[in-house]
């Protein structure tokens, strides 16, 4: 899911994916974090944020 979707919250904050959004883990710092900022560009190339959650993921297919 990370590298072609993000996930919004309810609130419109940014993240990388739904397990980051549990975490509370937004999108890259340098990156706009809440969709009133959207920027295509910026999240196109954004660095994806990762934690130890991120190996129950096969290869950025979402882990089911």
């Amino acid at each position: 899911m990370c590298r072609r979707l993000i996930s919004i919250g309810w609130d419109g904050t940014l993240y990388d994916c739904d397990f980051n959004q549990i975490l509370g883990l937004t999108v890259d710092i340098n990156c706009p974090d809440h969709i009133r900022d959207f920027d295509y560009g910026l999240l196109a190339e954004r660095r994806i944020m990762t934690d130890n959650h991120c190996f129950a993921c096969t290869a950025g297919q979402g882990s089911t």
